[in-house]
């Protein structure tokens, strides 16, 4: 197989396994809802978020060294796991030990019974970060697809068991703990010990090499990282822990479609890229994988935003009403967020990553900033200043791509089609509403309808402002499906 129908079968691959996975966990917490009031689960989001952000600080961009190195021996590789491992046994330290001052400090002190817990499912699951990486690396990538399912399944399952058995909270803190578990004993199954950590010799000039190329990655990787949970962490502040469990349970389902399939395809494309040394084929695929990623996000990020009320009404607890107002205006403002992911991963194969740092440091005070200047405005006016923020920041990513001739003029060429037709799509799913309220139908009968009507119109609408694109998509998509029967099929004996 080619290297770019190689990639391409990566993308779906693990794309679909997120996608579907992350399905799952998202209607786990619509369960989860019947079970635990808002403010439980904003106090639990303020615990992952300080774990998560403490740990993101000693990442030291491993991962990405891995994953744009191919040729690298075991021993550089074994000195990437002496920092992962070292770096995460200081951070889970510092979370515990400070944790009363941090949630203090955050207006949520109820967070601070849950962090060492959490500290614990965030070391186990930094564990899996190298094998994990090595599987990326050689493009093994059903393996890492697989894994994320099978880890998201074990969480949906656990959080429901617990929350039913009456656990309350910690139902989501152990549902966490046995997904990190069961994903680093799979990645263990299907991988070699000694591909990752095989001991050696350790070298200065081995991890002065490492943390050159991965501190700039790093710091950028902190900084996205506080862009993302920060916004937690300051509306806990601002707003308290109530708002900031409707504002969370909003957040993981607005990123479905941006985040969840850019974080796909920087997997795929980092070492795909990795391997082609023609600067005008990388553009091409770059701009093929734009466009394509278009296709995907837009309609469900636009679509998202159109039923979002329609949506909550259908599955969450009364109690939860208030996610659909920051639903709408998070999917809505999400479009753009995805080719902020792909042209990181470029960035990163191309060896520029120290202006990562700069653009990540754009956007944590873009979106913190917005959000504290529209506070007055209510919770949910702040939450417009998150999708501003990752706006801006997805424009200068795309700008720091000129060196490479890829000019913002092209993107955008190339996303035009996609974005026209969602215009009919919005405009149909608003008529379904109406229709369907006016006749008195069920909510769930009535978000069946817009789904429906919004697909429907989209999908004509891309044959007629996007049609080179649309068929471009099926036909990779037919592509990728019909190698998968050939292989299935048994060889004809020979005559």
């Amino acid at each position: 197989m080619s290297l770019a129908k190689r990639a391409l079968s990566g993308f779906l691959w693990t794309t679909g396994a997120n996608i579907s996975s992350r399905v799952v966990t998202i209607v786990s917490t619509f369960i989860l809802t019947r079970f635990l009031a808002p403010e439980l689960q904003g106090e639990v989001n303020v615990a992952v978020a300080i774990v998560a952000l403490l740990s993101s600080a000693s990442a030291f961009g491993v991962g990405q060294y891995i994953a744009a190195h191919p040729k690298e021996t075991r021993g550089v590789v074994f000195h990437g796991g002496v920092l992962v491992i070292g770096g995460g046994i200081i951070t889970s330290l510092i979370a515990v030990l400070l944790r009363h001052p941090l949630t203090g400090l955050l207006n949520t002190p109820g967070a601070a019974t849950f962090i060492p817990l959490v500290a614990l499912a965030g070391f186990v699951d930094r564990l899996s970060w190298l094998p994990r990486n090595v599987l990326v690396r050689d493009m093994r990538f059903k393996l890492v697809g697989l894994r994320i399912a099978l880890g998201e399944f074990v969480y949906a399952g656990t959080s429901i068991a617990l929350a039913y058995k009456g656990y309350g909270a910690y139902s989501i803190v152990y549902a966490n703990l046995a997904r990190s578990v069961l994903a680093l004993a799979f990645l263990a199954s299907v991988t070699q010990v000694r591909d990752y950590f095989e001991p050696a010799r350790l070298k200065l000039e081995i991890f002065a090499r490492i943390l050159r190329f991965g501190m700039p990655i790093n710091q950028a990787g902190l900084l996205g990282v506080a862009a993302t949970l920060g916004d937690n962490m300051l509306m806990a502040r601002l707003f308290g822990p109530a708002t900031v469990g409707l504002y969370n349970q909003a957040y993981r389902v607005a990123e479905l479609p941006g985040t969840t399939l850019g974080d796909q395809v920087t997997d795929v494309l980092v070492p795909t890229f990795a391997r082609i040394d023609d600067v005008q084929e990388r553009k091409r695929g770059f701009l093929r994988a734009v466009g394509l990623m278009a296709m995907l996000v837009f309609p469900m990020s636009a679509g998202l935003g159109a039923v979002a009320h329609s949506v909550v009404a259908t599955f969450y607890a009364p109690s939860y009403a208030g996610v659909a107002p920051f639903l709408a205006v998070l999917a809505s403002m999400s479009m753009l967020r995805s080719f902020g992911w792909l042209a990181m991963g470029y960035l990163q194969v191309v060896g520029r990553t120290l202006q990562l740092m700069y653009i990540e440091l754009v956007l944590v005070i873009s979106i913190l900033g917005f959000i504290a200047v529209f506070s007055p405005f209510g919770p949910v006016v702040s939450a417009c200043g998150v999708g501003l923020g990752f706006s801006v920041h997805t424009v200068l990513l795309l700008s720091r791509l000129k060196p490479e001739d890829v000019h913002l003029a092209d993107v955008g060429k190339t996303v035009v089609g996609p974005f026209l037709a969602c215009g009919p799509m919005v405009l149909a799913v608003f008529a379904a509403r109406y229709a369907w309220t006016w006749l008195g139908l069920p909510v769930g009968v009535g978000l069946i309808l817009e789904v429906v009507a919004g697909a429907l119109l989209f999908v004509a609408g891309a044959f007629i402002f996007a049609r080179t694109l649309a068929n471009e998509f099926i036909n990779q998509a037919k592509g990728v499906i019909a190698r998968k029967r050939g292989r299935a099929q048994p060889e004809a004996p020979s005559s």
